[in-house]
């Protein structure tokens, strides 16, 4: 959340998009019935009609799948009928920058696109500079190749008849709501985009957010109470998965996990260090040389000097052009290369987009070892409906987990406050939280590590 949830108050406008707040987030929309009673407006746009949508101003019931082209519509209304905070956008945003004169969009593709390797060259993305390096600013908008025109040129597409098309909703209707959203932008008024997995798991989950970004930076509405751009979390940690580094992409700090290619940890700062043409410039990220050093002593104590990389070289590294996220894992357990794994605090069968598949794939397993509070989908997929137990190979372990007030820890809710709580109670039963288990884990594989003689065993 770029705001917090006590800030909802302060809207006069609510998009909510993605999400059922009222049912899954009911803290969040106290706040937002709270700013409706003084007169705030409540757009819910979802497939389906729930809570939320009968307590919002209005329900915009568009097709599954069409946010984008629903979102462009609004871009392009803003800019059509001069709706955006001028001098918000001229002063705070990248829109009165040149951009280079050899960049398009055409196709679907932008420029620099390598149909081969599948990747993008961005040289032709980069902004006009002056004699001192500094980027050109055009800041009456007129320029062809400021990024304000570019944005126009490239939201033309999105008409109302296109949208409602594409959408399934009126024209009307979407020029109400268009409307309605877009009088946040005179700088009296603010409007916040509230946002949950209904964005996040999806194919377009990046276009969506970004999308909505565009808007409340034409509407000026960030950076203000009321505004922002704001992700709802369910459990306390699901924040936490991120500012705690438990996703593969990063390590703690929000720094990117080593790569093959930087074996050394100079390599590491080169890659990932920002450029600074003189100290005056030098910004947050250009002292994550220091950060990661500092994480390295952290992780191993003494043994980390300056004559051994710090231990840099005990990172594992991951593969270029591999993607490691847990859909593609999915996948790579239906082409068995993937023979066993644990699933701690997660129900991928129910959660996960193609459950036919990601089902089909943990039966391609040999082992898998889940830890829950009860059984669920994930724990019980080798007796799921219309599946024979005797035809799955695949061994379960059920792992009994502590629940919440029975283990103490550090969690990072919505509003990005570390948080600590303390244990009320000793688990039950046999159950375990999940460090312990994992420490064990750790511990053992440790102390059997020697009699492999160091290597991988299997393929």
């Amino acid at each position: 959340m770029t705001n917090h949830w006590i800030d909802l108050k302060n809207a006069d406008a609510f998009l909510i998009m993605g999400s059922n707040a009222a049912e899954h987030h009911p803290i969040s929309f106290k706040w937002v019935l709270d700013a409706k009673e003084r007169g705030a407006v409540v757009i819910h746009v979802d497939p389906k009609f729930s809570r939320t949508s009968a307590r919002s101003t209005f329900h915009v019931p568009l097709r599954s799948g069409t946010d984008i082209a629903f979102l462009g519509g609004m871009i392009k209304y803003i800019l059509d009928n001069g709706k955006y905070f001028k001098d918000y956008v001229v002063e705070y945003t990248n829109a009165a920058l040149l951009v280079n004169k050899d960049f398009g969009f055409n196709d679907g593709l932008f420029t620099g696109f390598d149909p081969k390797a599948r990747k993008y060259d961005t040289k032709t993305w980069s902004f006009q500079l002056d004699e001192a390096g500094v980027p050109k600013r055009d800041k009456s908008l007129q320029d062809p190749d400021c990024v304000f025109q570019l944005l126009k040129k490239h939201y033309a597409r999105y008409t109302p008849d296109k949208v409602a098309s594409i959408t399934g909703v009126s024209e009307e209707n979407l020029l109400k709501v268009y409307e309605a959203y877009s009088a946040t932008g005179t700088g009296t008024q603010a409007g916040t985009v509230m946002y949950a997995l209904g964005w996040t798991q999806h194919s377009a989950g990046v276009q969506n957010i970004r999308s909505a970004c565009m808007i409340q930076l034409l509407l000026g509405n960030m950076g203000i109470p009321g505004g922002g751009v704001n992700a709802l979390r369910g459990e306390p940690n699901v924040q936490g998965s991120t500012d705690h580094a438990l996703l593969y992409h990063i390590v703690p700090g929000y720094m990117a996990t080593p790569m093959a290619a930087w074996q050394t940890l100079a390599d590491y700062h080169k890659a990932n260090t920002p450029a600074s043409k003189d100290a005056k410039s030098a910004n947050w990220w250009q002292n994550k040389p220091k950060y990661m050093v500092s994480l390295l002593k952290g992780w191993f104590g003494d043994k980390a000097t300056a004559g051994n990389d710090f231990c840099y070289g005990l990172l594992p590294k991951l593969e270029a052009g591999v993607d490691y996220s847990y859909m593609y894992l999915f996948d790579r357990m239906y082409h068995d290369q993937i023979r066993g794994g644990f699933i701690f605090g997660l129900n991928p069968m129910n959660t996960l987009a193609n459950t036919h598949k990601a089902r089909a794939a943990m039966d391609h397993l040999d082992w898998v070892v889940t830890s829950e509070l009860h059984h669920t989908e994930t724990t019980d997929n080798w007796r799921r409906p219309g599946v024979d137990p005797k035809t799955i190979k695949t061994e379960y372990f059920l792992l009994p987990s502590a629940h919440r007030i029975e283990k103490e820890g550090a969690i990072s809710n919505s509003g990005r406050w570390t948080l600590w709580h303390h244990k009320a109670i000793e688990p039950a039963g046999q159950a375990k939280n999940f460090s312990f288990m994992l420490i064990e884990l750790a511990n053992t594989l440790r102390d059997n590590y020697p009699a492999t003689g160091g290597y991988r065993r299997g393929p």
